[in-house]
C-alpha cells in the first residue's frame, strides 16, 4: 500500500507541516499540494467544500506528493467511511469529547474486526494500492479533535485508544469552552495555552501524535516546543487575503 509519508514523518518526530483548504476548488487543491505541504487537509466541517466537491479536490491531490486528509464536519460513520472510500490518507474528526467517541471514530476507520467500515473503497484502493485492506490500519491516519473542557480533561484517556494516532487541537474552540472569547485570536488565554501544553504531554505520554492548528507562522515554533509535531499552518483563504493585504498596501504606498 501506498506509504501514508505525512503519518511516517509524524511518528518519527519530524514537524510535519499542512495546511487546511477553505476553498471547494480542485486547482486550488492541486496548487497547495505541489507548494511543499507535507499534507493538505481539505475542511468540510468550517470550509465550503463538501461531499460532491471533495472527490475532485481528492483526484487532484493525488497528482502531488502531499498526503490527502479531510477534516470531516462530524464524528458520523457516513462521512468518515465516504471521504476513506474517495481516497483520503487520513481523517480528522472534531469534538470527541470522551473514550466512547474516540472508539466510535477508530469503529469507523477500521474494517472488521476491528471496525465497522464497509468495504468499496472505490478511489482508495486505486490510490492507496491493491493491498489497501491489508495495509489501511497502518497506513490511514486518524486524529481525533481535542477541543473541549471535557475532551482536555479525558485527553489521557482518549489518547489511549487502540486506533487513534493522535489528537487534534482546536485552539479557539477549546479556549471558548474554557470560557474565553475568540475576540483577540490568535491570542488565546493563558488558561488554554496551559491546556494545549499538557495534551502535547499526554500524547507524548502515550506514544501517539500531537497536532494542533497554527494561526500564524509564529505560532510554529512554540507549537513544536511543546512537543506538537504535525501542524497546520493557516489556511490558504488566510494566505491569500494576508498577501493580497500586502500587496494592495506596498501599491497604495506609490501615492504616498
Amino acid at each position: 500500500m501506498r506509504p501514508n509519508t505525512a503519518k511516517r514523518r509524524a511518528h518519527e518526530g519530524k514537524l510535519t507541516l499542512g495546511i487546511f483548504c477553505w476553498s471547494a476548488s480542485p486547482l486550488m487543491a492541486e496548487w497547495l499540494g505541489h507548494a511543499g505541504y507535507d499534507f493538505v487537509a481539505i475542511d468540510l466541517q468550517h470550509g465550503e467544500a463538501n461531499l460532491d466537491s471533495v472527490q475532485t479536490m481528492l483526484q487532484a491531490l493525488s497528482s502531488t506528493p502531499a498526503t490527502p486528509i479531510v477534516r470531516v464536519p462530524a464524528n458520523v460513520p457516513m462521512y468518515i467511511q465516504r471521504v476513506l472510500d474517495l481516497g483520503a490518507y487520513g481523517v480528522i474528526v472534531p469534538q470527541v469529547d470522551t473514550v466512547a467517541a474516540a472508539q466510535a471514530a477508530v469503529a469507523s476507520v477500521r474494517y472488521a474486526p476491528h471496525g465497522h467500515r464497509s468495504w468499496g473503497p472505490v478511489r482508495g484502493s486505486m490510490y492507496g494500492g491493491r493491498d489497501y485492506f491489508t495495509g489501511a490500519a497502518a497506513e490511514l491516519l486518524t486524529l481525533v479533535m481535542i477541543e473541549s473542557r471535557a475532551a482536555l480533561a479525558n485527553a489521557p484517556a482518549i489518547l489511549a485508544v487502540d486506533g487513534v494516532d493522535g489528537c487534534f487541537v482546536g485552539p479557539a474552540d477549546l479556549n471558548i469552552t474554557l470560557g474565553h472569547a475568540p475576540d483577540r485570536l490568535p491570542q488565546l488565554a493563558d488558561e488554554t495555552e496551559v491546556g494545549i501544553a499538557a495534551i502535547a504531554a499526554a500524547a507524548k505520554a502515550a506514544g501517539k501524535i500531537a497536532a494542533v492548528h497554527a494561526f500564524c507562522n509564529a505560532d510554529v515554533p512554540k507549537r513544536a516546543a511543546q512537543g506538537y509535531r504535525l501542524l497546520t499552518v493557516m489556511t490558504e483563504a488566510n494566505l491569500v487575503q494576508a498577501g493580497a493585504t500586502e500587496s494592495l498596501r506596498a501599491a497604495r504606498a506609490v501615492d504616498a
